[in-house]
C-alpha cells in the first residue's frame, strides 16, 4: 500500500522483481490523507519545530501520531476516522470539523464530566449560611456520564466562595446573552436556586470579585441558563486550549505568514473541581499513551498534559490540560458588537411589526379587502357592489377588464389565506 506519488515507479519495481525473479505482490495506490488547516510535508514540519513555532514534534498541533496522542486523539477516534473518510485515489482535503465530530462522537461515551472554569471569577456568596440552613445538604450527586451509569457518580459541595468562567459574565446584558450580569438572575447547575448579581468590583478594569447571594425560592424566577461552577477548594492548572494551526484552510506556498498566532492560547490561572483528583496523579501519565480524558462541562473536551507533575496525595505540583475540541454547545458566549445587536432587536421589532399587520389584514372581509388593505387605501374610487372588486381609479378613470382580473386573483388569494389562518387559530 502506498500513496499516489509512488504509482509511476510500479513498473519499475515489477522488472526488478522479475529480473531477480522474486514473488510480485499487489500493490495498491490511494491518495493522501489530507486535511484542513495543516501541512504533511516533512520539511515544512521540519521548519515548524526548528524555528519553535510550536513546542516539539509531539506538540498537539502537529500532525504527527505522537502529536495527535497529546492533544486527547485515542486510537479509536483514529480509526474512526478514517473509517469514515476512506480511502480514494481522488486527490482531496478532507474537513478538519470531520476529525472534531469524530472526537466528540468517541469522547463523548467515555469522557468522565466534571466543571472548570478556565479564566476564573471568584464569587462571594453573601447569604451562604442562611441558605445552607435551609437546605438539606450543599453537597450534590453528579453523574460521571449522564449515558452511563456504570461510569458511577462523584460528589461537589457548594462553599461560600465559588468561581465562574470569565466567559460566563458581562458588565452589559442584552437579549443575545444568557449569562450573568449585574442584577441578573442565573441558574447554578446542580443547585437548581438562582445566582443573583449584587455588587462588581473591578481592578485595572477588569472584573476580579462579584458578590452575589442565592435565591432559591419557590417564587424566583425561571433563568434562562444554568451555569457550571467551581468550590472554592478545587484544584489550580493550566489549561491549553488549541485551535487551527494555519488561519486558512490550505496553506499556500506563504504558509508561514499564514500560521495562526491564537493555536494555542495559554490559560495559567484555571480551575477545576476536586472530584478528579485521584485521577490525575503525574504517576498515571505516560507519554507512550492516550492519558485520561475529561469534559469540562459546557467548555469541551480535554487530556492530562505529559508536562504534568501534579501530585494526588500532597496536591502539590503542576496540573496541566490539553484542549481535545470544544463543544458544539457553546454558541451563546460569542460576544456580539453594539451593532450586531441593534441589527438583532430591529429585525425582532419589524417581525412584530409584520405579525401585528398580518393579523389585521387576516381580519378584513374580502369584499372590503380593496376599501380596508393599507397597500389599496386612497387607489380607487368606485367598487363593485357584490364583489367588492374596484372598477375605477382613483381619478375616477374605469379600470380595464385584465386589470380587475388580476384584483379578483388577489381577493381569491385573501380568502384561502383568510381560511388557513381561522383554522391555525382555532388549533
Amino acid at each position: 500500500i502506498c500513496t499516489l506519488e509512488f504509482e509511476t515507479r510500479r513498473e519499475p519495481y515489477y522488472w526488478i522483481l522479475w529480473a531477480l525473479d522474486m514473488y510480485r505482490p499487489k500493490v495498491y495506490e490511494m491518495s493522501r490523507l489530507n486535511i484542513q488547516y495543516t501541512v504533511l510535508s516533512k520539511r515544512r514540519l521540519l521548519k515548524l519545530v526548528n524555528h519553535k513555532y510550536v513546542r516539539g514534534w509531539n506538540d498537539p498541533r502537529m500532525p504527527t501520531i505522537s502529536g495527535l496522542r497529546r492533544r486527547g486523539y485515542t486510537k479509536d477516534i483514529i480509526n474512526n476516522f478514517c473509517n469514515d473518510v476512506g480511502a480514494t485515489k481522488a486527490m482531496n482535503v478532507v474537513e478538519m470539523a470531520k476529525l472534531y465530530q469524530s472526537a466528540r462522537m468517541t469522547l463523548s461515551d467515555t469522557s468522565r464530566r466534571c466543571m472548570a472554569a478556565l479564566d476564573p471569577i471568584e464569587i462571594v456568596i453573601t447569604n451562604f449560611e442562611d441558605e445552607a440552613a435551609k437546605a438539606e445538604t450543599m453537597s450534590f450527586e453528579v453523574q460521571n456520564s449522564p449515558t452511563d451509569e456504570s461510569m458511577g457518580s462523584h460528589m461537589v459541595t457548594m462553599t461560600d466562595v465559588i468561581y465562574i468562567d470569565s466567559s460566563d459574565f458581562r458588565m452589559k446584558d442584552s437579549s443575545q446573552y444568557y449569562g450573568l450580569a449585574p442584577n441578573k438572575a442565573v441558574g447554578l447547575k446542580y443547585h437548581g436556586g438562582n445566582l443573583v448579581c449584587d455588587e462588581v468590583i473591578e481592578k485595572d478594569g477588569k472584573v476580579t470579585l462579584l458578590k452575589c447571594h442565592l435565591d432559591s425560592s419557590e417564587g424566583r424566577p425561571k433563568p434562562k441558563t444554568y451555569l457550571s461552577w467551581v468550590p472554592k477548594d478545587g484544584i489550580r492548572c493550566e489549561v491549553r486550549v488549541y485551535d487551527h494551526l494555519f488561519t486558512v484552510p490550505e496553506p499556500t506556498a506563504q504558509w508561514e505568514d499564514e500560521l495562526n498566532p491564537t493555536s494555542e492560547v495559554v490559560h495559567p490561572s484555571a480551575i477545576v473541581d476536586p472530584s478528579i483528583r485521584e485521577h490525575v496523579d503525574a504517576k498515571d501519565v505516560d507519554v507512550w499513551k492516550s492519558n485520561i480524558g475529561f469534559q469540562f462541562e459546557r467548555m469541551g473536551y480535554f487530556c492530562v498534559d505529559i508536562d504534568t507533575t501534579f501530585s494526588a496525595q500532597t496536591g502539590e505540583g503542576k496540573l496541566v490540560f490539553n484542549r481535545t475540541v470544544s463543544l458544539k454547545e457553546e454558541v451563546f458566549k460569542k460576544e456580539l458588537s453594539e451593532d450586531e445587536v441593534a441589527a438583532i432587536e430591529a429585525r425582532k421589532l419589524q417581525a412584530k411589526k409584520d405579525l401585528a399587520a398580518k393579523e389585521v389584514r387576516m381580519q378584513i372581509a374580502p369584499e372590503n379587502l380593496f376599501k380596508e388593505a393599507e397597500e389599496y387605501k386612497g387607489k380607487y374610487s368606485k367598487f363593485n357592489e357584490k364583489t367588492g372588486v374596484p372598477t375605477h381609479d382613483a381619478e375616477g378613470a374605469e379600470l380595464t377588464k385584465s386589470a380587475m382580473k388580476k384584483l379578483e386573483k388577489e381577493k381569491q388569494k385573501h380568502i384561502k389565506l383568510q381560511m388557513k389562518w381561522k383554522k391555525n387559530q382555532n388549533k
